[in-house]
């Protein structure tokens, strides 16, 4: 039951896409149904190496795509939803900030907004903000998510997994819970898992033990800090 719950969630947040330019705003009414809506104009990856993603958007899902530019897309049903991005690219590095009018008095997730992120490999990919809900797929480069107090589910494919993924909240904010999914067993993930005092984990199939992802070695390493439930999943 609590699985089909959870992917339930992980399809609601699928239902959108987007992208960026150089020091551009770009705000939009979310209006009609159907096909997600494209809501920016594509942004070139071509020289940027560090990513930083942040915002206060009630839910956004962030997953690898086969083209060479970022792309974002509008998948929030609620129609009164208000949205402003803005990409500021600086030489090599880009700053992509999501804002939602009136977000702290709005907690319905009908949605996401969809990151798109080219194929290459970054030298940093950090997620940061006041995301409620926070969903990540395999990415072809490390990544840093800090600071958000937000759900965060992970929807990983075992063959494809090959960079290391940290869930670090140092300062006074903690991961409301953490839901991660695997496609299949996997065979060299290590996982370090550092739960509040009265913390949890819900892994019904004995994916840790069975694998002994605990004390694998070498990478990637799936780290998760601060958080008060855990929920590990294979679909196989």
């Amino acid at each position: 039951m609590k699985k089909t719950i959870a992917l339930f969630i992980m399809i609601m947040c699928m239902v959108g896409l987007t992208a960026c330019t150089k020091n551009n705003t770009n705000t939009f009414n979310i209006s009609g149904q159907g096909q997600p809506e494209k809501i920016h104009d594509d942004m070139n990856a071509e020289n940027i190496k560090y990513v930083t993603i942040s915002g206060n958007a009630r839910s956004i899902v962030i997953r690898q795509s086969t083209d060479e530019y970022f792309a974002f897309y509008n998948g929030d049903l609620n129609t009164a939803h208000v949205y402003e991005i803005n990409c500021d690219k600086n030489g090599n590095t880009v700053d992509i900030n999501i804002m939602m009018e009136n977000a702290k008095e709005d907690n319905d997730i009908l949605g996401s907004i969809i990151i798109d992120v080219p194929q290459k490999e970054f030298e940093e990919f950090e997620i940061t903000g006041d995301f409620r809900q926070i969903s990540l797929y395999t990415l072809n480069s490390d990544v840093l998510i800090r600071e958000c107090g937000s759900f965060v589910n992970l929807d990983l494919e075992a063959d494809r997994f090959e960079h290391n993924i940290t869930l670090d909240n140092s300062g006074a904010t903690t991961f409301t819970g953490v839901s991660i999914y695997l496609d299949k067993f996997p065979e060299n993930v290590k996982m370090e898992l550092n739960l509040l005092p009265d913390g949890t984990i819900d892994d019904p199939q004995d994916i840790l033990k069975e694998n002994g992802l605990e004390s694998g070695s070498g990478k990637p390493v799936i780290s998760i800090n601060d958080t008060s439930k855990i929920n590990i999943y294979s679909k196989e």
